[in-house]
């Protein structure tokens, strides 16, 4: 027994540290577990009578990057002075870096804990032994950063040489010499060109996965399950973006989209992987280093359109195109503060745009920098941009008509395939069924069961050609209609069937971006439009004035409602608009509640109430004569009693000075006498010598 195990440390327990750092190594490295766990009879033929083996730790690494559990009940129990030795087969098993390792050095030289490998018993309060200890935990550290450094290099060596050494993407396959070369699956082939053709259609990966969805088209993916291989599924989303965004697509063999970062997190290095690198900062591409299903141009391009899809992440890009029917939304730039302008949708029917900045409301709180309708910006862009590219609309016709064939056949073709390897998958399942002993009714039936699997697949998908097959296909008609429809592109951009999506897109093809900026004097919009090759054309749109705009009440009926308001109440004045076929400006019948808005919005007074009247309706007129309304009307109409109406079917207004003149008096003493008098009409002469008493 060695001198420096004192009775002491026999005292306390021996602790025996275990430690592989891979479950690989867990697996297939038995002797090395084994030369480990004997310590423990080492330490027994030491003296310690308590061993403790602490193995919490295998597979787990040692550089100091994972959390140890093992490891720190280990520190843990040499803080409390309950360990007199800790036994490793080599230091490399105890911490492969110097922070690890000398903590526990030092916590042994202060409770008075030796370390004890296969080559000795060390006790860290002597020089000499803390000399060794440092140059063990040194030269473990240095041996693990020199086998990651050989075997990194190796590996970039190979990769530099552009050797495939992980899975290849769907669509490909890694041959025996670490090459990558097109899988011999045609039907796995055409569902990936389909993928980037649709793409090229729609321009958003959103729209893509909504298509495939809606058509019931999967696509293929690798299995997680060993021997299965390819499996067909609807896609997602994610599977989607994968698709589009894999560089290996193009030909290319790219090494380092990726990268590794590394944080301190209670003490500990912690690193994270997953984070993307821009394209100038990844390590290894080699272009043409295999066939792709898209040139590497289009790819540059459609990671260009990806990227301007990425709307509401700080970043001033157009964003898909939508449905709304806003053509500038994400085009429009504020020509006072440069910030990307909003849309909102207005009117009766919401459809009605409007440009607005408010990203200094929305991030400072201060005003908003611009706003302006958009009908007529959205007419004089679309105006200049058909202007532009009319040259090129008969050929834009035929190209539409050549992309909807294309894309029917894509669907056949999709089918096609599908059946074909549906019906083969249905063949190879009644070969294993013929093939099956009868009487093993076990693996049988489970054979059967997959058989008729097989058939109702190969069934759905031929009842899906059937369907296909009986659309009734375009006529030639239709074609000539299409030509004479590109040859007038205005007509075209106008019909209700074109999509404000589609026409969103086109702006955004020959369109950067469009400046703004409103002015009052004259109010107009300013535009400037940023053309894709560099060109800038000044735009200049008209706006209306203040309270002016499509759905403004006319003048002549505002006009009306200020001289009805001085004889009569709202619903009055509702009930005789509406009887002359008057209608506000958004051609709504009139409503007592509409009257009262439209005063207060024109600053209109009310009907004075009949205290501060001086003057009286016919029915008012009647009670104070003691007369029938029919009577005081018919007063009213001879001329004997004067009064007007501001139009007809409003009320009468009669000047309460007018109810007792002579000849009123007159009259209505004659009718309460029931004298008969004669009748007299308006401005009819008196025949000399002939009283009318």
């Amino acid at each position: 027994m060695s001198d420096k195990i004192t009775a002491q440390h026999l005292e306390r327990q021996a602790v025996v540290y275990v430690r592989q750092s891979t479950f690989y190594q867990v697996r297939h490295n038995q002797e090395s577990q084994r030369r480990q766990y004997a310590l423990a009879e080492r330490a027994r033929e030491l003296g310690f009578a308590e061993v403790v083996v602490i193995d919490d730790d295998l597979g787990r690494s040692g550089a100091g990057t994972t959390e140890r559990k093992g490891f720190a009940r280990l520190l843990e129990a040499v803080c409390r002075g309950r360990v007199g030795a800790v036994l490793a087969l080599e230091a490399s098993r105890l911490a492969r870096n110097n922070r690890d390792w000398h903590h526990l050095v030092d916590l042994c030289a202060l409770t008075d804990a030796v370390v004890i490998d296969h080559d000795g018993v060390y006790d860290p309060r002597r020089l000499n032994d803390r000399l060794l200890l440092g140059l063990k935990g040194t030269m473990s550290e240095f041996e693990l950063g020199l086998l990651r450094q050989r075997a990194q290099e190796a590996l970039r060596q190979m990769i530099a040489r552009g050797e495939v050494l992980s899975e290849v993407a769907i669509g490909y396959e890694r041959t025996e010499d670490n090459r990558c070369e097109m899988t011999p699956d045609r039907q796995v082939q055409e569902a990936v060109r389909g993928v980037f053709a649709k793409f090229e259609e729609l321009g958003s990966a959103r729209q893509v996965l909504l298509w495939y969805r809606q058509e019931g088209i999967p696509l293929p993916s690798k299995s997680r399950e060993p021997g299965r291989g390819v499996v067909w599924r609807i896609p997602g989303y994610p599977r989607v973006l994968s698709i589009l965004r894999n560089p290996t697509y193009a030909g290319a063999f790219v090494h380092g989209r990726t990268t590794t970062r590394t944080r301190v997190v209670e003490g500990r290095a912690r690193k994270t992987t997953g984070h993307t690198l821009r394209r100038e900062e990844w390590k290894v591409v080699l272009r043409d280093h295999h066939p792709g299903y898209i040139s590497w141009r289009q790819y540059l391009r459609n990671q260009d359109r990806l990227a301007s899809n990425a709307a509401m992440r700080g970043l001033m890009t157009p964003g898909a195109a939508k449905k709304g029917g806003a053509l500038l939304a994400g085009l429009l730039r504020c020509g006072r503060c440069g910030r990307k302008l909003h849309v909102g949708y207005s009117g009766a029917s919401g459809n009605v745009p409007r440009y607005h900045c408010k990203g200094g409301q929305i991030n400072h709180g201060v005003a908003w920098c611009i706003s302006f309708g958009g009908l007529r910006p959205d007419e004089a862009v679309s105006l200049a941009v058909l202007e532009a590219v009319s040259p090129m609309g008969v050929r834009a016709a035929l190209a539409a008509w050549d992309d909807w064939a294309k894309r029917e056949d894509e669907r056949h073709r999709s089918l096609r395939l599908a059946l074909e390897k549906a019906g083969y998958e249905a063949e190879r399942a009644r070969r294993q069924y013929d093939a099956v002993d009868p009487e093993n009714r076990l693996v049988a039936a489970e054979l059967e069961e997959r058989w008729e699997g097989t058939l109702a697949e190969v069934k759905a998908l031929e009842e899906r050609l059937r369907e296909l097959a009986d659309e009734p296909a375009p006529s030639e008609a239709e074609r000539q209609r299409l030509l004479e429809l590109g040859d007038d592109l205005q007509r075209l951009w106008c019909h209700p069937a074109s999509a404000p999506e589609l026409k969103k897109r086109i702006l955004r093809t020959v369109l950067e971006e469009i400046m703004a900026d409103v002015h009052d004097d004259p109010p107009h919009v300013e535009l400037r439009l940023h053309w894709k090759g560099g060109v800038h054309t000044p735009l200049r749109v008209p706006r209306n004035r203040k309270g002016q705009h499509r759905r403004v009440t006319d003048q002549d009926t505002i006009d009306l409602v200020r001289e009805l308001a001085k004889v009569c109440a709202d619903f009055e004045i509702a009930r005789i608009l509406n009887r002359l076929g008057r209608r506000t400006g958004a051609e709504n019948p009139w409503t007592e509640p509409r009257v009262r808005s439209l005063r207060s919005h024109r600053k209109i007074d009310p009907c004075p109430p009949r205290a501060e009247r001086t003057w009286c309706t016919m029915a008012e007129a009647a009670e104070e004569l003691r007369l029938s309304p029919t009577t005081v009307r018919r007063l009213l109409r001879e001329g004997i009693l004067a009064g007007h109406q501001v139009v007809a079917h409003a009320p009468w207004v009669i000047a309460r000075d007018n109810l007792y003149t002579g000849e009123v008096q007159a009259a209505v003493r004659a009718i309460h006498e029931g004298r008969r008098r004669p009748r007299t009409l308006a401005g009819q002469d008196e025949i000399p010598g002939i009283s009318t008493t």
